[in-house]
């Protein structure tokens, strides 16, 4: 079975600190890099890593390495008993970029989620989610060098992450842009390159999810679930009017329902906000 002693989601050390570890550990480490760093060797010389790279060091074999300004990095440690078998063609030791890190980074947020906290049977999601771990390691194409359009997957990697856990806010173009320190042609072209999709579209599904959900919970109020669970604070959708039309029209056919206005059963432009105060029902708005 596959034990997890230790792990960490975008993990902060202080700036420019540095790991050394001459004999290792004794688990198996797999970390992968947020920030620019370098990396020492016992037998090579010392190489730079972006962010995006990663590297599996077996148990018993030298560490060492160093942040060039911020440390900030993703990891987990982890025992095998019996040994792990050989169908996993992972390199050991060597700095290597996966094509599509943010599946790898997704697992890594799992494991820690489990590790941390420990619901039922969570020794056993950690076995298996190291395991898909290890599989996916063996099966994405990687390069030996930072590929030159991996230069912005940290940062824009943070703003997916806070953009999506916090969709309830009224995210603008302009601030996300801000907050990656990217101009606005760069933003779209390497955000579509890294994650497959637009961050409108990402944002839109996030927030008609979140809207559905506190909907569909019979512990909410509709007012609660207008504030996105939140009291005063109203869900921003700003959605695209042409691939969410449909899913805008169920919505709305179930705020109506919830809260028995017939007229909401009408399709309205789509530009128009659905402003609702019935039944003391204040600072209900679903922008679209």
């Amino acid at each position: 079975m596959i034990t997890v002693p230790y792990c960490g989601y975008r993990f902060r050390n202080p700036d420019r600190d540095a790991i050394y570890r001459p004999s290792g550990t004794d688990s198996f480490l797999f970390l992968m890099i947020l920030s620019p760093m370098t990396f020492y060797f016992e037998d090579r010389e010392p190489e730079h890593a972006e962010a995006g790279a990663c590297i599996f060091y077996p148990p018993f074999v030298f560490h060492h390495y160093q942040a060039e300004g911020e440390f900030l990095n993703s990891f987990v440690h982890f025992r095998c008993d019996p040994p792990l078998p050989e169908p996993y063609p992972i390199l050991t030791g060597r700095l290597f970029y996966p094509e599509q890190p943010e599946e790898i980074h997704s697992l890594l947020r799992l494991i820690q989620q489990e590790h941390l906290n420990r619901q039922d049977n969570y020794a056993q999601m950690e076995d298996l989610l190291v395991r898909q771990l290890l599989l996916l390691l063996g099966r994405v194409r990687t390069a030996s060098h930072p590929p030159r359009e991996r230069r912005y997957y940290g940062q824009l990697s943070a703003l997916r992450e806070e953009m999506l856990e916090t969709c309830e806010k009224p995210w603008t173009l302009e601030q996300m842009c801000r907050r990656a320190n990217i101009g606005k042609s760069q933003f779209y072209r390497y955000y579509e390159l890294y994650f497959r999709r637009s961050p409108l579209e990402e944002l839109t599904d996030a927030r008609l999810q979140r809207v559905r959900y506190l909907l569909a919970s019979s512990s909410l109020s509709v007012q609660q679930a207008a504030a996105g669970g939140q009291s005063h604070q109203a869900v921003h959708l700003g959605v695209g009017r042409q691939h969410h039309a449909g899913d805008l029209f169920a919505i709305r056919v179930e705020i109506a329902q919830k809260l028995n206005i017939p007229q909401l059963f009408a399709r309205e432009p789509l530009a128009r906000a659905v402003d609702v105060d019935r039944q003391h029902v204040v600072g209900f708005t679903v922008d679209v």
